[in-house]
């Protein structure tokens, strides 16, 4: 699901907003990075009993919002305040055709550093949060989910979304 979360807010922000927002992934953070861009992480889950087989997990995520002028620092606070507010507008109490509660912003804080600030950049991230339940999964399952496939691209820079290795590991039942 977070995964699946993570790649839904990137979508919908790259549908939304991608003239203005410019580049926009999924990552955490922005370091080594200086374009102008947004990146979208599902960092933090709280787990609580519902029933006895089922959880809501609290998600947090992060969108981190990255713009660039190299005028001054109000022509870049100008530049950022739309990006912010579109994006959070464009999340603001979406449930992106998945089984969770709507998206809500928690906060949002300038993060840009004195590196970041001589570069001609600024850094504001938008913390969201969001909710969506699980249920326990019967035995069989949860023997499926320890069955863990891993495949390794090996060819960078050149990814054909070709396998270069692959192992099986198969964990223990507990």
């Amino acid at each position: 699901m977070l995964d699946t979360l993570e790649e839904a807010v990137a979508a919908r922000i790259k549908d939304k907003l991608a003239d203005a927002a410019g580049r926009i992934e999924v990552q955490r953070g922005i370091g080594g990075i200086p374009v102008q861009a947004v990146y979208v992480s599902m960092e933090e889950g709280k787990f609580q009993r519902v029933t006895s087989n089922t959880f809501s997990c609290d998600v947090t995520g992060f969108v981190d919002i990255v713009f660039s002028n190299l005028q001054n620092e109000e022509q870049r606070r100008k530049g950022i305040f739309p990006i912010l507010e579109g994006i959070i507008q464009c999340l603001l109490s979406q449930t992106l055709a998945l089984k969770i509660d709507p998206i809500m912003p928690k906060s949002f804080i300038n993060t840009t550093t004195e590196e970041q600030k001589k570069a001609g950049l600024i850094v504001f991230t938008l913390q969201i949060s969001t909710k969506y339940y699980i249920t326990k999964l019967n035995e069989d399952e949860i023997t499926d989910l320890l069955k863990i496939g891993l495949n390794y691209y090996l060819q960078d820079p050149v990814d054909d979304n070709i396998a270069d290795a692959s192992d099986l590991v198969t964990l223990d039942q507990i």
